[in-house]
C-alpha cells in the first residue's frame, strides 16, 4: 500500500457517514497527518504506517472524528493538539478571532482573556496574530484541557497565562484578572438538542464542552455579571452563540448592566457573536 491508495481506503470507510467532499477531505488531512506526506505521493507505507492507516479506518466507521484520530486540527491557518477532552475547533470559532483581532488593533486593547478555552485555539491565535505586544490570559474548569491548550501554546512559541476556574462559581470570580477584552465560546447547546446532534459528535466530543445544564443562557449570564461586578470600565465582550438565542443573549447582558450590545452576524449571515462593554 502506499500513500495514495491508503488516501483512497480511509475515504472509502467514511463513504456512507458523510457527503462525498467531506469524505474526501478527511481522507486527504488524516493520510497527510497520520503519515507526514503529501496523500498524492506514492512512496510504498511501511507496516507500522499501513496498520495506523487500517486502524483509522475502523474508527472512522465508528464515527470518531478524524481529529481526534490524528491529535491534530486546523484553525486559522494553524495546527492545533486535540484529544477528546477537548471540543474540535469549529470554523465558526475563527470569525470569533476574526472580530476580536479587528476590535484588538483598532482600540488598543492591551489584555484579553478566555473563558474556557479547551484547546486553547482561541487565546494562542490571538497571541500569534498579535505578535507577543498582548497579555494574554486563558481559563477552563478541565485540567486535561489546560494541559492540551498549554502544549498549544508551547507549540506555537507564545506565553500564554492559564488559570484552572470555573466561571459559573461566583466565588471565584474575584480571582480572575482585570483585562481590557473578555471573550468566550461557552457550552450552548441545550442537552435536550443532544439527539439533533450527529454520532461523531455526541458520542466523542466531551459534554461539559458541549451542552449547558438547565439554562442554555447560564454561561452568558455568569460572564456578563462577572465583568459587571470585577472587570474595569471599558471592558469589552465577545462570546460565541447558538444562533437561536442571539436576541435573549443580548437582553441578559443589557440586564446584566452591559451597554452598546450588539449582534454580529458570520458570513452566512447567522446570529453567531453578541459584542458589549462594561462602560
Amino acid at each position: 500500500m502506499n500513500i495514495q491508495e491508503a488516501r483512497i481506503h480511509l475515504e472509502q470507510s467514511v463513504r456512507n457517514i458523510y457527503t462525498e467532499r467531506e469524505a474526501t477531505l478527511i481522507a486527504r488531512y488524516l493520510t497527510e497527518d497520520l503519515i507526514g506526506k503529501d496523500h498524492h505521493t506514492q512512496i510504498p507505507l511501511s507496516v507500522t504506517q499501513i496498520d495506523s492507516i487500517m486502524d483509522a479506518s475502523k474508527r472512522l466507521a465508528n464515527h470518531e472524528p478524524w481529529q481526534y484520530i490524528s491529535g491534530w486540527a486546523d484553525f486559522y491557518g494553524y495546527k492545533f493538539k486535540v484529544s477528546n477532552v477537548v471540543l474540535i475547533p469549529r470554523p465558526e470559532t475563527e470569525e470569533l478571532v476574526y472580530a476580536a483581532l479587528k476590535i484588538i488593533q483598532e482600540d488598543n486593547i492591551k489584555s484579553v482573556m478566555d473563558i474556557g478555552t479547551g484547546s486553547g485555539i482561541i487565546p494562542v491565535t490571538i497571541s500569534i496574530k498579535c505578535k507577543k505586544k498582548l497579555s494574554v490570559h486563558a481559563t477552563d474548569i478541565s485540567e486535561a484541557a489546560l494541559d492540551i491548550a498549554k502544549s498549544n501554546a508551547i507549540q506555537h512559541n507564545v506565553y500564554i497565562q492559564f488559570v484552572l476556574n470555573d466561571i459559573l462559581d461566583s466565588s471565584l470570580w474575584h480571582t480572575l484578572p482585570k483585562v481590557g477584552m473578555i471573550l468566550s465560546n461557552p457550552p450552548y447547546i441545550g442537552r435536550d438538542e443532544a439527539e439533533q446532534l450527529a454520532s461523531n459528535v455526541v458520542d466523542f466530543e466531551p459534554h461539559t464542552a458541549l451542552f449547558t445544564n438547565d439554562n442554555p443562557l447560564e454561561f452568558y449570564d455568569a460572564i456578563s455579571r462577572m465583568i459587571v461586578q470585577y472587570q474595569n470600565s471599558g471592558c469589552k465582550v465577545l462570546v460565541e452563540i447558538n444562533e437561536q438565542y442571539g436576541n435573549e443573549v443580548m437582553e441578559l447582558f443589557k440586564q446584566n448592566g452591559l451597554s452598546d450590545v450588539k449582534i454580529i452576524a458570520d458570513m452566512q449571515g447567522k446570529n453567531r457573536i453578541v459584542y458589549a462593554i462594561k462602560l
